[in-house]
């Protein structure tokens, strides 16, 4: 559940990150990155924080299947669920070859 919310949140901190030097270049006038003095890099370190609004939205859906409130009850379940089938094949005999 961790793994996926850091995923998410890692996806979305790239798209926030890519935005905001586009959006910094374009209205600074600054052509290139590299170029980026410390008060653009500033305006792009807002994305840091606003990349983890629609993580903790979806963290705060308690119907959201990935890694919402209820993702924990359904992993458990399911894990419960994997167990049980893993110990009945375990125990099934071999069927010998004729």
């Amino acid at each position: 559940m961790n793994k996926a919310a850091l995923e998410s949140y890692l996806r979305n901190l790239a798209g926030q990150v890519i935005g905001a030097v586009m959006i910094v270049s374009q209205t600074s006038g600054v052509g290139s990155p590299l170029d980026f003095g410390s008060g653009e890099w500033l305006l792009v370190a807002n994305a840091l924080w606003a990349s983890i609004i629609p993580t903790a939205l979806r963290w705060m859906n308690k119907k959201d299947p990935a890694f919402g409130r209820i993702a924990a009850v359904a992993a458990a379940e399911v894990t419960k669920k994997l167990a049980a089938e893993t110990t009945k094949a375990k125990k099934a005999p071999a069927k010998k070859k004729s």
